[in-house]
Order: structure tokens, then C-alpha cells, then sequence
């Protein structure tokens, strides 16, 4: 008889490490996988369920729910360790950690798209978003953009500019969440060009110089990977059939 279908068996061991120099990116649709919201809700801390009562919509609960469940079972894997023996916490600014492990991690999830990131270094970062975006970008330049950044953007074509400042802005996330500050820095204060060894700021004087790079994802899709220099190479996985379903090796630079 078949084992009843399970949010485990998304990943069923099939799952790639990465090696020393490489960070691995899964990414899925939790909108396939309310159907286990029940068992993912059993996989979270209790401080986990707490925040996620938080929500005043459901389905923003439920999404919550199903991408944490997931991100501790993609962890798992890479630890040799249930679900619920993944020690997840946070550092005082909000940023993920893997204490004694030697891995670092980082979620991003936007309209039901979650990425996963996950490498054996000191710390990461990643971002995914909608493109295009919902609204306008260009009442963001200010908060954003460095003023390079928003010159270079004002002498963009119109039709162009939001793709361009849509990117940036997974860039600046990417990289804030790397270096464990989120948007307790400006972001209009840090630059972000990809490919580009970016200092962090003085408010995480202590964390690692980091390289952004943007994720090859979908058409509808933008993304954006920060991690030390030390990660030369990018490993995409897709967990859902609603975009990919095998694994993607690919140099990072």
C-alpha cells in the first residue's frame, strides 16, 4: 500500500547538499500544500504557532504556516535531523540562525512563492518578489536607491524602470537580511550592484563582506541571493511542478 501523501514527501530525500563554496535556493508554491496545513502546524516551535496567530487573514496565516513548516524540513535534510530538532532561532536583530551547525539560512516568500536559502557559511540572504510589481516603484527612489542608483534609474526608459528598481530592491533585501540588519538600516544608505563585494554597515560592523546575485527564476519572477565571497556557486531546486521539478547547477558569478 502507498504511504498516505505527506508535506514530507515534497522532499522525500531528494534533496541536494551543498558543498563548502555553494549555496542551494529551494524554491515552491506553498498554495499546493494547504492540504497539509494540519501537519506543517505540528512541525513548528511553539513560538513559530504563536506568530503565526498573529495574522488577522488566513491565508496569509496559512502560507506562514506551510512555508516554515517546509523551511525546517528542507533543514532537516541537511542537518540529518527531524523537522522538530532543528535548532532555528534568531539573533536580537531578527535574523535566522543555525547555532552550531555551520549552516546559515534565509526565507523569503511573496504571492504564495517561498525560496529557501541555505549554505554552509557565516551568513545569507534572499529575496524573491512579483514582477511586475503591484504598484509603482518610483515613490520608493528616495527610500531605496542611494542617489547613483536613482540617477542611473531616472535615465532608464519608462518602460523599463519599475523592472529595474523591482530588481534593485530584491537586491538591497537580499543583502540587509545577510548581514542580519533587515530594514533597521536604510536601504537607501547601502548600494547593491550584483556581482559586487558590498561592506556591510556599521550596524553589523562585525558580519562577513557580501556578493548579491540575482536568481534566474521565472518570467513573473524576480530574485536575489547575498552571501560571502566564499560562495562561488548557485544551486536552484524546485520542490513544485507549478514552476520546475528537477535541480539546476549553475556558477554564481
Amino acid at each position: 500500500m502507498s504511504p498516505s501523501p505527506s508535506l514530507r514527501m515534497l522532499v522525500d530525500g531528494d534533496l541536494p547538499k551543498p558543498g563548502d563554496t555553494e549555496a542551494l535556493v529551494v524554491l515552491f508554491d506553498c498554495r499546493h500544500c494547504m492540504a497539509f496545513r494540519d501537519e506543517a502546524t505540528n512541525l513548528l516551535s511553539p513560538a513559530e504557532r504563536q506568530r503565526s496567530l498573529r495574522f488577522r487573514q488566513p491565508q496569509h496565516r496559512d502560507e506562514y504556516v506551510i512555508a516554515h513548516a517546509l523551511w525546517r524540513i528542507v533543514l532537516a535534510e541537511m542537518l540529518d535531523t527531524s523537522p522538530t530538532h532543528v535548532p532555528l532561532a534568531s539573533t536580537s536583530h531578527g535574523q535566522p540562525c543555525l547555532p552550531g551547525t555551520g549552516y546559515a539560512t534565509s526565507l523569503s516568500h511573496s504571492g504564495g512563492q517561498v525560496a529557501i536559502a541555505v549554505a554552509r557559511t557565516a551568513c545569507i540572504g534572499v529575496d524573491i518578489e512579483r514582477s511586475p510589481p503591484r504598484a509603482g516603484m518610483q515613490d520608493l527612489l528616495k527610500v531605496v536607491c542611494t542617489p547613483e542608483e536613482s540617477h542611473a534609474l531616472q535615465c532608464l526608459p519608462p518602460s523599463v524602470r519599475d523592472d529595474a528598481m523591482l530588481a534593485l530592491w530584491t537586491r538591497k533585501e537580499a543583502v540587509l537580511k545577510a548581514f542580519g540588519v533587515g530594514l533597521l538600516v536604510a536601504p537607501s544608505s547601502i548600494a547593491a550592484d550584483a556581482g559586487v563585494s558590498i561592506s556591510p554597515p556599521p550596524l553589523a560592523a562585525d558580519a562577513i563582506a557580501c556578493i548579491v546575485r540575482e536568481l534566474m527564476l521565472p518570467t513573473g519572477w524576480v530574485g536575489a541571493l547575498a552571501a560571502p565571497e566564499v560562495i562561488t556557486g548557485l544551486r536552484l531546486h524546485w520542490l513544485s511542478t507549478q514552476w520546475r521539478h528537477a535541480s539546476e547547477d549553475r556558477p554564481a558569478m
